[in-house]
């Protein structure tokens, strides 16, 4: 499994490496440890400015490699192999652009910021790197798993019978999680249909068939889930918004992780996150991982 780890120094970025070192994943990982140095224009006119400018770059380099070496010492002993990269251009660009290019798995990267009008603000290059990354991401945020409190680990899964959820839940039924983390399964109806241009009440059939099909859901993901640890239950909830129903369930629950499909269909801009997706990347109060 290839896993990229995008770090800088920051807060957000050693939340990251933390989580990451804990994951135990299926498989040997060959982990790639990437920081973004300096912007290709400034490297390409290199030759036109003073020896100090060049010295200067030179300086940059050295600090992001030494980041770098400092950062995978915390991945020694990991089951695979650790490299380093240091990457030039923007952020979000470099780093989709070598997740795509060396067919990595997973990209993992701090949320970088916090707001008190918002809890949680999602930083620029996060939410870049989660709506346009080839494969899974996963955005970390802190939630005092580990650190300030003693408890397992808990995963809100979501999933709704698609495609998409049922590579989430199958994702993550491939991680040997263990007794040590707690699961819930989340699934959703509404009671509304939304037309062009009003919604309406869904008559009793629609809406006892929607719960079936939503159990059924549920059943086979708890199913696959009971590989990963036995501690694995579900909920179903109604609501007109599905990420309105997701952020209290975190909250209420205390996740520290929810997973959910990209839900994604669009072509204009490689990937669009799915509405409900993006609403819960912008907004939930822990670690969010995407896959595709």
């Amino acid at each position: 499994m290839k896993v990229l780890l995008a770090t800088d120094g920051s807060p957000a970025s050693r939340e990251a490496e933390w989580f990451l070192s804990r994951v135990p994943f299926p498989e040997p990982v060959a982990l790639t440890l990437a920081t973004v140095a300096i912007v290709p224009q400034l490297g390409a006119m290199r030759r036109e400015f003073p020896a100090s400018v060049g010295e200067l770059l030179d300086e940059y380099h050295a600090h992001a490699q030494a980041l770098l070496d400092a950062d995978a010492r915390l991945f020694e002993g990991i089951d695979g192999e650790v490299t380093t990269k240091i990457l030039t251009g923007h952020a979000a660009e470099a780093l989709v652009q070598f997740a795509e290019q060396e067919h990595v798995d997973l990209t993992v990267i701090g949320a970088r910021g916090s707001s008190p009008s918002k809890r949680f603000l999602l930083g620029s290059v996060s939410q870049k790197v989660a709506k346009h990354a080839p494969r899974s991401v996963l955005v970390t945020r802190p939630t005092g798993f580990g650190k300030d409190v003693d408890r397992p680990l808990r995963i809100l899964i979501c999933h709704d019978g698609s495609e998409s959820s049922q590579r989430a839940v199958q994702q993550i039924a491939t991680i040997a999680w263990g007794a040590a983390v707690e699961i819930v399964v989340l699934s959703m109806t509404a009671p509304f249909l939304a037309g062009e241009m009003q919604t309406y009440v869904k008559p009793d059939s629609l809406q006892d068939a929607d719960r079936r099909a939503a159990e059924d859901a549920l059943a086979w993901a708890v199913g696959q889930l009971r590989s990963a640890t036995p501690n694995v239950t579900s909920e179903l909830r109604e609501g007109a918004r599905a990420a309105d129903e997701i952020i209290d369930t975190i909250e209420q629950w205390g996740a520290d992780i929810v997973v959910l499909g990209d839900r994604g269909h669009s072509r204009i801009e490689r990937f669009f996150l799915g509405s409900t997706s993006e609403d819960v990347l912008r907004n939930a109060a822990c670690s969010v991982w995407i896959v595709r």
